[in-house]
Parts: structure tokens; C-alpha cells; sequence
């Protein structure tokens, strides 16, 4: 079986790097990101996805979206990888 990768746009990952919430320390925040990525990829990474939904209008139209966390991530599948588009944190409009 061949390894499906997750590929963190540049955007994405910088977006990621600048989320902030006041409620919690730099050092936990940095830790609910990290646990974030990684359940996004764990999901990702499973061929048989089923909590994907397909935008039908709007910026990402024609972009796979799943939630976690709350956080909405948009993603392509480009051969057998998975590119995240972009993502869109808790409360934040398209």
C-alpha cells in the first residue's frame, strides 16, 4: 500500500502559525495546533474518508472540506496526495 502524504500549503501554514486565543498560554496553544495537524492528517491520510463535504459556491467551490475542532480545513487530492488549501478558523467567515 502505498503512503499518502499531507502537503501544508505555505499560507496554511503560516495562517497556523498566527492563531492565537487569549483564553490559553503561547506553549498550550502551540500544543492544540500541533494536535490539530495531526489529527487532520491521521484523517487525511485514511483513503476511505467519510466526513468530507465538496464546497458548492462561494471561494471554495469545488474544494473538499472536513471539520476539526471546529477549525474548517479545505483540501484537494492531487494524485494520491492530500494538498490543504486553506483553513478556516472557529468563527471566521469565508
Amino acid at each position: 500500500m502505498e503512503t499518502r502524504f499531507v502537503i501544508w500549503t505555505p499560507a496554511v501554514r503560516e495562517k497556523l502559525i498566527e492563531f492565537r486565543n487569549s483564553r490559553f498560554t503561547p506553549e498550550e496553544t502551540l500544543d492544540f495546533i500541533s494536535q490539530l495537524i495531526l489529527e487532520a492528517e491521521d484523517l487525511l491520510k485514511n483513503p476511505l474518508i467519510v466526513k468530507v463535504y465538496t464546497e458548492e459556491s462561494g471561494k471554495y467551490r469545488g474544494i473538499s472540506r472536513i471539520v476539526i475542532r471546529k477549525f474548517q480545513i479545505y483540501f484537494k487530492q492531487v494524485n494520491d496526495d492530500i494538498v490543504i488549501m486553506a483553513i478556516l478558523f472557529p468563527g471566521e467567515n469565508k
